[in-house]
């Protein structure tokens, strides 16, 4: 098995982070956890016609704080990206529940094989991206 070179504390934070998909009212909003199934997300990959999606952020790169200017910057960068080549995306927060880092924004992306997710997270320096198969389990990927 390949060993990560992400600190292990970091992975045990994207682990215990909660993933907010909607920005909406909380009613309106999914909160997923790593490795736990939610109804409420397989609705919407069945609503939305796909069987996988990804969470993906542009957020402080390799876990590194960036100030909210830079983040905005790369964050507006992938929203950008995504839309040139079409794809559907929800905005989504991701918070850590210890609050020992700040909330970071992201995107829900409904059809994003793991593949193409994987190849974004790394071109924005990513540790980590959230992937989701048809079983609407949100899987926590590393990238290093």
């Amino acid at each position: 098995m390949i060993q990560s070179v992400i600190a292990k504390n970091l992975i045990a934070g994207y682990l215990c982070a909660n993933y907010q998909i909607g920005a909406g009212s909380d009613s309106d909003s999914i909160s997923l956890r790593i490795d736990r199934y939610s109804k409420p997300l397989a609705k919407l990959l069945i609503s939305s016609g796909q069987s996988c999606a990804a969470i993906i952020s542009a957020y402080n790169p390799y876990s590194r704080r960036l100030s909210n200017e830079k983040n905005c910057a790369a964050h507006e960068s992938l929203r950008n990206l995504l839309h040139r080549h079409s794809y559907p995306i929800i905005d989504c927060l991701n918070t850590d529940p210890a609050d020992s880092w700040p909330a970071e924004k992201s995107f829900f992306v409904p059809g994003l094989d793991l593949n193409t997710a994987q190849t974004l997270g790394q071109q924005f320096d990513q540790n980590a991206i959230v992937w989701i198969g048809s079983d609407a389990i949100p899987r926590l990927i590393l990238l290093r």
